[in-house]
């Protein structure tokens, strides 16, 4: 009988499970809806069907959760989540410990992501930030080998780094925060404002919803408007960057998440604007590169997050 770890990566409409063998193997998977307004009992009662239905006989050692918002990660409990509404210092460790008998880690949904990049990426670093770029903007850090949670459990908050002293309005109530300018919302807003009534860009919204793989699609196939749009954003957040290297020097810096899928159109402006706001250092080794997970990188850091959380 075969022992696994399950990784549990929680969104605001799905939840995406997962088990993990000794080499970082996802060797059954499934996706529950999140429901959360029937509130976290139900969820951990649904994970744990879920969980016996395809699991198929085999041992599990331990289980880790992902979710975005404040985690208190050392107690398992999520203080509040902006995907899962009305939920409130829920003790989600205690909940699943009860129900599967097994050691039980949750955490920020981005530094779980950055945990999974480090274990299981295969980048060939003990220095890594990772961030992740979709709806909002979150970060992670390893660095030594040990992933940096901060003294309040807040530590990579990428997204709600200042660009603009009096900037544009960002969902966590600050102005000028990175979110705000280079989030999906943002784009998808800049490019609504932008795009002729004659563009590829244009026309491509008319056929279907407007999203950044959209965007992305347009801009490949030669959108000035579009093409555009990621530059601005591959500037603004190699202007963010800059400070990450700065202050935590690291070796690779990890781009995930849905508008990352857009490949060289937002690495590579990244990769230029970050030369422009980092210090020459000579022999300086630092890498910027899309993720090797996708979104495997939840599972697979949440699967492993029971062995440094406890």
């Amino acid at each position: 009988m075969s022992v696994e770890s399950l990784g549990v990566d929680v969104g605001g409409t799905n939840a995406q499970l997962g088990l993990v063998d000794g080499q970082g193997k996802i060797v059954a998977g499934a996706r529950i809806p999140t429901l959360m307004g029937e509130g976290p009992e139900s969820l951990v009662e649904r994970i744990f069907a879920e969980t016996l239905r395809i699991n198929n006989h085999r041992d599990i050692s331990q289980i880790g959760v992902g979710i975005a918002g404040l985690i208190d990660h050392r107690k398992g409990i999520v203080r509040s989540s902006p995907n899962l509404v009305g939920w409130k210092d829920v003790p989600l460790k205690e909940m699943l410990h009860e129900r599967f008998g097994v050691p039980v880690a949750v955490g920020n949904d981005a530094n779980v992501i950055a945990w999974g990049e480090y274990r299981f990426g295969g980048y060939g670093t003990e220095h890594l930030f990772c961030f992740t770029l979709g709806t909002g903007v979150g970060g992670g850090i390893v660095s030594d080998g040990r992933l940096i949670l901060g003294a309040n459990d807040a530590a990579g908050e990428f997204g709600h780094t200042s660009l603009e002293s009096h900037g544009l309005e960002c969902p966590c109530g600050l102005a000028g925060c990175l979110e705000a300018y280079v989030g999906a919302k943002s784009l998808i807003a800049m490019a609504e404002r932008r795009a002729p009534l004659t563009s590829r860009l244009t026309r491509l919204a008319c056929t279907e919803e407007l999203t950044p793989q959209v965007l992305a699609q347009a801009a490949k196939e030669g959108d000035k408007v579009a093409q555009r749009i990621f530059a601005e954003a591959g500037e603004r957040i190699g202007r963010a960057l800059g400070n990450v290297v700065q202050l935590l020097d690291p070796e690779v810096i990890v781009v995930n998440g849905g508008i990352s899928k857009a490949g060289d159109l937002i690495i590579e402006p990244i990769r230029e604007s970050l030369k422009h706001y980092t210090m020459p250092l000579s022999g300086r080794r630092l890498r910027v590169v899309r993720s090797k997970l996708g979104d495997r990188a939840g599972i697979l850091g949440a699967s492993s997050l029971a062995e440094i959380l406890g």
